[in-house]
């Protein structure tokens, strides 16, 4: 099938291109990178704990094909437990992995916003935000957290590569493949169904509907091994619905502008406001957009509403407050910045139309931009960094009475049982 793209670059321009994109990407390991200390002081902590003791007594490959949680991800932790196994227990490396992913997904997300015709200005905005933002701070300071990252990997490809070409066998891999590494990847299959759908206008429209189906049968497959293996909220939502409905509202709306712009207030006022003004941005770009660029917005939206959804079933129960967490700022970056930076890349043409002397000005705002979410950091770091790295270690090697304060992040785990695993495996 003919490309989907607007336009098909010389190989020349293609080569430059996927430079440049490989260069936006290795850019945004500078946090990483300038405040490496820091990321060098944590430490296991919580679920990794929990992890590493059910490998321990039920063996990797038995453990591989087990539930964690409310997830069935036989294939983030076949890597997970792997790079355990092989780094020799170094929680330095299990960083260094999930950082490379994360500067991997910067350089899709711009392919991907490039393959769809939209032009510099828009994905180096939002590669720069994406890439940079300490709102990523514990997705990419907790090893745990690589599962939410590869899931996006596996749909960044998937698009990618539907967009590229409208086709379904590459494509499916990258279904499953998202499935397996992440509960809530199990909505890549819908998204690239979606995708598949708008795209292949060149078909009829009944066996536009059967292909497009066809990525929901990872998906559906994947959604019933969680339900039917995994504990968590899925099975328990009785009298819950409207708790889980308004959670997902609130991390809709507030996300990722609440924490990206700094607000402090809190409450259904500035969830409103927020969420206005949230919405306003999606339906100006779906709006504004054409071909390619508009679909791939439109799979975006539905990408944040279906992970809000599922995020209200989920953790409902933590309270609203932790609707702005870190953790899940991820997924919602990816989700809104390609349409912020279109929003932002079309003032901007208006402004150069009038004032052309002004075009250079927008490398050195992206320039200042980028010092300046860099500099936010160590606010944050320093803190998480004592928290994960510091008094961790100070409870598990220094004090005297393993009883006398609980595993960080996993109280029921007795210190005696971490401390065990932690000179077996020599975690470190």
């Amino acid at each position: 099938m003919s490309n989907a793209g607007s336009s098909t670059p010389s190989v020349s321009e293609g080569r430059r291109e996927s430079w440049i994109l490989v260069a936006t990407g290795a850019a945004a390991l500078a946090p990483y990178l300038i405040y490496h200390r820091l990321f060098l002081q944590l430490f296991w902590f919580g679920d990794e704990f929990d992890l590493i003791d059910q490998i321990d007594r039920l063996g990797l490959w038995k453990w591989v094909w087990m539930a964690f949680a409310e997830n069935f991800v036989p294939l983030f932790k076949s890597l997970w437990g792997g790079s355990v196994l092989l780094s020799g227990g170094s929680y330095a490396f299990m960083i260094a992995i999930v950082w490379v992913t994360h500067a991997a997904n910067v350089a899709l997300l711009g392919r991907l916003m490039r393959t769809c015709g939209l032009s510099w200005c828009a994905v180096l905005f939002a590669q720069v935000v994406f890439g940079l933002s300490v709102e990523n701070l514990e997705t990419l300071a907790w090893s745990v957290q690589w599962s939410a990252m590869l899931s996006v990997t596996f749909m960044l490809l998937g698009l990618d590569r539907i967009f590229r070409s409208v086709t379904l066998r590459p494509p499916l891999v990258y279904t499953v493949a998202s499935g397996l590494s992440f509960s809530r990847g199990a909505l890549t299959g819908p998204i690239l169904g979606c995708a598949y759908f708008l795209l292949d206008t060149g078909s009829p429209f009944v066996r536009r509907c059967l292909r497009a189906s066809v990525f929901l049968l990872p998906a559906v497959a994947v959604a019933g091994l969680i339900f039917a293996l995994a504990n968590g909220n899925q099975h328990a939502m009785g009298g819950h619905m409207v708790q889980a409905a308004v959670f997902g509202l609130w991390y809709f709306c507030l996300n990722p502008i609440h924490q990206l712009l700094l607000v402090e207030s809190w409450g259904w006022r500035t969830t409103i406001i927020i969420g206005a003004l949230k919405v306003g941005l999606l339906a100006w770009s779906v709006a504004r957009s054409k071909g390619p660029a508009r679909v791939l917005f439109m799979v975006l939206v539905l990408f944040d509403l279906a992970n809000a959804a599922l995020l209200g079933i989920g953790r409902y129960h933590t309270g609203l407050p932790s609707t702005v967490s870190s953790r899940y700022q991820y997924a919602s970056m990816i989700a809104v910045l390609p349409m912020a930076g279109f929003w932002l890349s079309h003032q901007w043409r208006r402004v150069t139309d009038s004032w052309s002397f002004l075009s250079p000005a927008y490398g050195i705002a992206l320039a200042v931009l980028a010092v300046v979410l860099c500099r936010q950091w160590p606010d944050d770091l320093v803190p998480f960094a004592q928290w994960r790295g510091a008094d961790s270690r100070q409870v598990l090697f220094i004090d005297s009475n393993p009883d006398s304060r609980a595993v960080p992040g996993i109280p029921g785990l007795p210190m005696d049982r971490a401390k065990e695993l932690i000179a077996r495996y020599h975690l470190h």
